[in-house]
């Protein structure tokens, strides 16, 4: 039997799409790992990211590594890399390349080399969002991709190069199949994924909104949790946040694409939203509830950020709490309006900047979890240390929790927060 390391750089789609990649060639005799990058493989298929230059640089020094230790090892690269820059990959080594149609017919390309990239296959009539059957390299969790493509065009984004603008979404009854599917697995927690969720259902007169209200009529009495991957902030309303802090299965959470605060930045960047906007919306959310879990994705250093701007940045974490927060040094993308932009900010200046930044992430988060102390939750747990007697898992705020027991695997149990921690919360069963 063959066997195929399946690697995987980048968002919650990619891990998806991994797995289904993974479940074709398990149909064709291979035995499939995951992230294992150990030398007792035939074959190594990496699933791409091109949205930072720190991602594309740790493939083609894996791939290097790799070929160094066999040069006979075929080494399969896949997805968004395979577009923005075919050249590179086949420089570091790279055996076989697919972009992001090709990769979902694997089972055609598998035995071939040479390069296989569509440019702009979401034009193609066989397009369409491929959904896996369980979940990611066995995870207690299943990302469910919904959604495909993007009609942003934000200034810094290469992703639209690699995924397209043309809007792909999943029809409900397909939707609502594998929900089922999954539910009879007994896997509990499911997450909705795209490249852009805000656009789900985009053309039809059907939304992420009237999803959530139709998830929660259907599976409102079941043993399971639902969250929402990624948004745009000015996707938001008070609608939308009441839709998930009044169900009892959708995480009273949201993760948003917010990357800056400054109008002026907010504007270069392409972004539809502004600060005053922000404040209004983050407003709104904590008056329905204050213990609202808002995560987000940061970019520091973006072309024209002064210190003004920064520090608006900075002034907006000292006023909200965040449950957490990732955030990057701005990436210059080759072929993109801001790549092009003057007023690129120094590397040491965004270095300094993310130092001065990630202490107020710290802190805002501190802030959070501290206002959790007490509260009643209920967590899902996903790992459990019978050796050291602690369990650990998620609640419906989408935070960590570190549990004095030995609890079952993949099972809710009501708990209260007693403290915080480096990673999260420390609570007890009640």
């Amino acid at each position: 039997m063959k066997k195929i390391d399946i690697i995987t750089y980048g968002c919650k789609l990619n891990q998806a799409e991994s797995e289904f990649i993974g479940e074709k060639l398990k149909q064709l005799n291979f035995e499939i790992t995951y992230d294992n990058k150990k030398d007792n493989c035939d074959y190594i298929l990496i699933n791409s990211c091109t949205v930072t230059s720190e991602a594309e640089r740790k493939i083609k020094q894996l791939i290097r590594s790799i070929k160094r230790k066999d040069m006979s090892k075929k080494i399969i690269v896949v997805g968004c890399y395979a577009h923005t820059n075919v050249e590179e990959l086949k420089k570091a080594g790279a055996d076989l390349i697919l972009g992001n149609l090709e990769k979902k017919y694997i089972e055609q390309y598998i035995d071939k080399e040479g390069v296989f990239v569509d440019k702009s296959y979401w034009n193609n009539t066989k397009e369409k969002v491929f959904i896996p059957s369980k979940p990611y390299n066995s995870y207690s969790r299943y990302f469910l991709p919904i959604e495909e493509g993007c009609l942003e065009f934000c200034s810094y984004c290469r992703i639209i190069f690699a995924r397209g603008n043309k809007i792909r979404s999943v029809e409900k009854e397909q939707i609502f199949e594998s929900i089922d599917s999954i539910l009879s697995q007994n896997i509990k927690e499911i997450i909705f994924t795209g490249i852009n969720l805000s656009y789900f259902g985009y053309g039809t007169d059907y939304n992420l909104k009237k999803l959530i209200f139709d998830i929660n009529k259907k599976y409102g009495e079941k043993n399971i949790r639902f969250r929402i991957s990624s948004l745009y902030p000015d996707f938001i309303d008070e609608e939308f946040i009441k839709l998930l802090n009044d169900s009892s299965i959708f995480e009273k959470h949201i993760h948003l694409s917010l990357q800056h605060i400054s109008d002026n930045i907010l504007k270069n960047m392409g972004r539809k939203y502004n600060e005053k906007y922000l404040h209004m919306l983050f407003d709104k959310i904590y008056s329905i509830n204050s213990f609202f879990s808002i995560s987000a994705d940061l970019i520091v250093g973006f072309p024209g950020e002064s210190n003004n701007d920064f520090q608006k940045l900075i002034n907006f974490l000292e006023k909200y709490n965040f449950s957490r927060i990732h955030a990057f040094r701005y990436s210059s993308r080759p072929n993109t309006k801001a790549a092009r932009m003057k007023e690129q900010i120094p590397g040491n200046i965004k270095k300094e900047r993310m130092k001065v930044l990630q202490k107020h992430i710290q802190n805002s988060s501190k802030k959070y979890l501290g206002h959790l102390k007490n509260k009643k939750v209920t967590v899902l747990i996903e790992k459990v240390d019978k050796k050291n007697s602690f369990s650990y898992g998620y609640d419906e705020f989408y935070v960590y929790h570190k549990i004095n027991n030995i609890l079952n695997d993949n099972e809710f149990y009501d708990v209260k927060i007693k403290n915080i921690n480096n990673t999260g919360v420390i609570s007890h069963v009640l």
